[in-house]
């Protein structure tokens, strides 16, 4: 194949990298007007100006800009604002468990540069246990490659078995009559629910649940729930070789610090979505 021919860069026309600079710029700080705004029922300009650190003129020049897209409206009797229904159509066909890969992502490379074993993040899609992120690419002992966006039956996964110990009894129910309707062999176990009710109240009682040499023949995981109140966010799965360690090896050395990062995670999911930290640093450019 022939090489392209290498030249000088293309160059921007002058005005033009100035000019979307400063449409990021405003685009940013109308997002964070919209974030301050939802934290009000009724919000007034200084209320705005002082939550978002933005001068009065530009909070005024944003909601106009706003209010003519259909996302802000003000109310004439009080003269304050709140966001229309429009907003909601922003959230139309957004996931929850996106701020969840965006928390954990970190905390997970975090914990395999310590301990070295890969760790996978799973939340429940429609049936099945879907792989949100992996370590697998920051571990030299993984030896599964290419597993983020694979989708996997809910009863031969550690993920799956320690979801449905810990969801809700209604969604439980729900999950499990459908599976039992499924023609997949990987679902055919849902139809035994006296067995599975025993496997689940065990799982519950120890706080995370094992999978040895089912997906993998040379590998075994341990995976334990991502929780706030009663619901169940994911879960967070330790993959390693079966023949290199025994579960209860990994029991007492590899357990305690997974639940540790899980517990860590459950408090970053319980606290707000946009930080007062982020909301400043989207404003102060």
């Amino acid at each position: 194949m022939a090489k392209k021919a290498k030249g000088p860069p293309a160059k921007i026309p002058a005005g033009k990298s100035a000019v979307r600079a400063g449409g990021v710029r405003s685009l940013e700080r109308g997002l964070a007007l919209l974030v301050a705004m939802n934290r009000r029922k009724l919000a007034s300009v200084s209320d705005l100006a002082k939550d978002t650190r933005l001068p009065r003129p530009t909070v005024y020049r944003l909601l106009d800009t706003l209010s003519e897209a259909g996302f802000v409206r003000r109310e004439s009797a009080t003269d304050r604002y709140r966001p229309t229904h429009g907003v909601r159509a922003l959230s139309d066909g957004f996931l929850d468990d996106e701020w969840i890969t965006e928390i954990a992502t970190p905390m997970m490379a975090e914990f395999t540069r310590e301990h070295v074993w890969p760790v996978s993040l799973f939340t429940f899609e429609a049936g099945k246990m879907l792989v949100r992120d992996t370590t697998h690419r920051l571990s030299s002992l993984s030896i599964d490659y290419g597993m983020v966006g694979k989708r996997m039956g809910m009863l031969r996964t550690a993920g799956g078995l320690v979801y449905l110990a810990f969801c809700p009894d209604n969604e439980r129910k729900v999950i499990l009559d459908l599976l039992a309707q499924s023609d997949e062999p990987d679902d055919q176990q849902a139809r035994e629910a006296h067995m599975l009710s025993g496997l689940f109240t065990s799982i519950r009682a120890k706080g995370y649940a094992t999978q040895e040499r089912v997906i993998n023949p040379k590998a075994a995981s341990i995976s334990v729930p991502i929780t706030v109140g009663r619901q169940v966010h994911g879960c967070m799965s330790l993959i390693f070789i079966a023949s290199a360690m025994t579960m209860s090896e990994v029991e007492k050395k590899l357990l305690p610090p997974l639940q540790a990062m899980t517990v860590k995670l459950a408090r970053a999911l319980q606290a707000d979505d946009v930080s007062p930290a982020r909301l400043a640093a989207a404003t102060a450019r």
